[in-house]
């Protein structure tokens, strides 16, 4: 049971330590810090940067317009399924 959870914890540290690991297209969420003025938290992945530390992201702006944006990966999350 532990070595399970040690493991698991591995795992979960590696990936955090490359970056985003999310394929393009998934719906993600953004952090309050990476929406600057978007409408919403939700938005599409569209592409991660080589070092994996940048993310392009569509997402609705205040005014309703779709905006493509480069954020820091550290603000884009994968969306929880309902």
């Amino acid at each position: 049971m532990r070595f399970a959870l040690a493991v698991g914890l591995a795992l979960a540290l590696a990936a955090a330590a490359a970056g985003c690991v999310m394929p393009a297209g998934e719906q993600v969420v953004l952090d309050r810090r990476g929406m600057r003025d978007a409408f919403t938290g939700n938005a599409v992945l569209l592409e991660v940067s080589a070092d994996r530390a940048k993310c392009r992201v569509a997402v609705r702006n205040s005014a309703l317009f779709v905006e493509r944006r480069w954020v820091d990966c550290r603000y884009v999350h994968s969306r929880p399924l309902h």
